[in-house]
């Protein structure tokens, strides 16, 4: 279920995932300036302006989403992301001492946050592309103990298995440091389920709740938490990422999955 923003702030309890959306093309200058210094010296590191655009977009609305929930000015609130593998600030965004998990990721026209308290989170939205061929990327993404079947070879099937797989990955910190064939998961026609995961993060396929996300026309998604248990996910939609006041309140609905 996709709602709007709200003009509270959704209580987020310990079952939920809150997903928040947005359109990159809304970015405007009010936008930079809820970034810190770090995030706004890499946006020059993107070369293409829709690049830069998405980049802007992913952390204004992860500032404001998670402000909202901690009652703070979102150009207070300290986002880490460091990397396992260098000393730039270009790993998986983390909010020291606030309880609060988060993810990242855009794709075309879609910019995706998601917010959870239940545990370790991952978020992937990928544009579906026709000039993918699934039969040639299949062989290194899909792992010899996943089932296959005519779904894989097509372009949404395929973008469905993928965003599963990358959303695990993000959830456990690795991102595509391990390669998607060490994932298991469910036929795109089924129900979202994690299968196995190998590699130096790996652990029991049941910890993990994964789910298939609405991204709207010409685009796949998936969700994947780390902590077991029936979890409560929630969508809303934002016009434009900016520093609009939030009040408390009590959520607006809710979309079960598991």
């Amino acid at each position: 279920m996709l709602l709007d923003a709200p003009r509270v702030v959704p209580v987020l309890g310990p079952a939920d995932c809150h997903i928040w959306w947005a359109d990159p093309a809304t970015v405007t200058d009010d936008c930079v300036a809820l970034l810190d210094g770090t995030e706004r010296e890499r946006i020059p590191q993107q070369r293409r302006t829709e690049d830069r655009r998405r980049f802007i977009a992913g952390r204004a609305l992860l500032r404001t989403a998670a402000a909202g929930y901690l009652g703070l000015p979102p150009r207070r609130l300290e986002v880490v992301a460091r990397c396992p593998d260098c000393s730039r600030n270009h790993g998986k965004p983390e909010l020291p001492g606030t309880g609060l998990q988060v993810s990242v990721s855009h794709s075309g026209a879609r910019v995706a946050v998601a917010v959870t308290r239940a545990g370790a989170v991952g978020i992937d939205v990928e544009e579906i592309s026709t000039s993918v061929s699934p039969a040639e990327l299949l062989p290194h993404v899909i792992g010899p103990a996943e089932p296959r079947t005519p779904a894989h070879a097509t372009a949404s099937g395929f973008h469905r298995m993928w965003t599963r797989k990358e959303a695990v990955l993000k959830a456990t910190g690795q991102g595509l440091r391990v390669p998607l064939s060490d994932v298991g998961v469910s036929a795109p026609e089924e129900a979202p389920r994690v299968l196995f995961l190998r590699g130096p993060s790996a652990g029991p396929a049941e910890d993990f709740v994964l789910a298939d996300l609405e991204a709207g026309a010409g685009c796949a998604a998936a969700v994947a938490v780390i902590g077991g248990g029936p979890l409560v996910f929630t969508a809303y939609s934002r016009s434009r990422p900016s520093a609009a006041a939030f009040s408390p309140g009590p959520p607006r609905a809710a979309e079960t999955g598991r």
